[in-house]
C-alpha cells in the first residue's frame, strides 16, 4: 500500500464510487427507472413525441363531422339541451340499423332506404340552391334546405303513415299518441337548428316541407306501386332471402300481437311435449 495519504484517499474514493455505481445498476435492473431529464431514455421519448407532433396537421387545416360536432353557448342551458336534441338523426340511424338487423323485416328496411334517398335529395338541393348558413363558423356546407329538418320531417311523416295503417283498427289509441310524440320530437330538432344558429327559419321550413313531400311520394311509390308489382314478394321468395330468414310484415296490422301469438303457440307446444 502506498504511503502517500493523497493516493490512499483517491484509492478509497474510487472504490466507494465503484460500489455505489454497482448498487445503482443492480437497482435499475430490478425495477424501471424514472424518466430523468438528460438520460438516454428520456431523450428517446422526447424525440418520439417530437416526431409525432410533427405529423399532426395544423389546427386551421382540421375540421370535424358536422353530425357529431355541435357547438353551443355555455351560459345557455337550453343551448346545451338542444345540442343533444339536434343529434337525434344520428340516434335514429343507429336504431334503423339495429331494427333491420334484428328483425330481418323488409318494412323497416324500405323505410331506411327512403331515409337515405331523402338525404341524397337534400344534398342535391343544397348544391343547386347554394345558400349559405347564417354563420361562417357553425356547420359546413350550404344551409338551404336544412338536412336535419328534412330528415326529421321524412321520419315523422313515414311513422305516422305506418301507425295509422297498422294499428288504427286494433288499437285506436296508439296512432295519435305516437304521432303526437314523433311530431313534437321533430319540432324540437327543427327548432334546435335555429336556436343553435346553424340555420335560418327559412332553411328549416324548407327542409321540413321537402322531407314531408318526399315521404308522401316515396311511401306511395314503395308501398303502393312497387308492392303491387310484386317486387317485395319476389325479394322474400329469393333463395338468399329465404336463407337469411327475410320477412315482410307489411300486411300485418298488429305485429306485436302477431309475435306474441306465435310465442304463445310455441310455449304451449313446448309445454305439451314436456308433459
Amino acid at each position: 500500500m502506498s504511503s502517500d495519504p493523497a493516493a490512499t484517499l483517491r484509492h478509497r474514493t474510487t472504490a466507494v464510487m465503484s460500489t455505489v455505481a454497482a448498487a445503482a445498476t443492480a437497482a435499475a435492473q430490478a425495477q424501471p427507472s424514472p424518466l430523468i431529464p438528460g438520460t438516454g431514455q428520456a431523450e428517446a421519448v422526447a424525440h418520439a413525441a417530437e416526431q409525432m407532433a410533427s405529423k399532426i396537421p395544423p389546427h386551421h387545416t382540421l375540421t370535424s363531422l358536422s353530425i357529431t360536432h355541435v357547438q353551443f353557448a355555455q351560459d345557455d342551458i337550453l343551448s346545451k339541451l338542444f345540442a343533444f336534441v339536434t343529434l337525434s338523426p344520428l340516434a335514429i340511424m343507429c336504431a334503423y340499423v339495429a331494427i333491420v338487423i334484428t328483425s330481418r323485416d323488409l318494412k323497416p328496411a324500405v323505410m331506411l332506404v327512403g331515409q337515405v334517398a331523402n338525404e341524397a335529395v337534400n344534398l342535391v338541393l343544397k348544391r343547386l340552391v347554394k345558400q349559405a348558413r347564417p354563420t361562417e363558423y357553425l356547420g359546413d356546407g350550404y344551409g338551404m334546405p336544412s338536412s336535419h329538418s328534412q330528415f326529421m320531417a321524412y321520419f315523422a311523416t313515414y311513422v305516422i303513415f305506418l301507425m295509422y295503417r297498422r294499428t288504427a283498427i286494433s288499437e285506436p289509441y296508439i296512432p295519435p299518441i305516437v304521432s303526437g310524440l314523433v311530431v313534437l320530437w321533430s319540432a324540437l330538432v327543427v327548432y334546435s337548428r335555429v336556436h343553435l344558429y346553424y340555420h335560418t327559419w327559412q332553411q328549416v321550413v324548407a327542409g321540413t316541407i321537402c322531407g314531408f313531400l318526399f315521404a308522401v311520394i316515396y311511401y306511395h311509390i314503395a308501398n303502393g306501386f312497387l308492392r303491387s308489382k310484386g317486387l317485395f314478394d319476389w325479394i322474400v321468395e329469393h333463395p338468399l332471402a329465404r336463407q337469411l330468414y327475410i320477412r315482410d310484415t307489411h300486411s300485418l296490422h298488429n305485429l306485436a300481437k302477431f309475435d306474441w301469438d306465435m310465442w304463445q303457440q310455441f310455449k304451449d307446444t313446448a309445454r305439451a311435449k314436456d308433459e
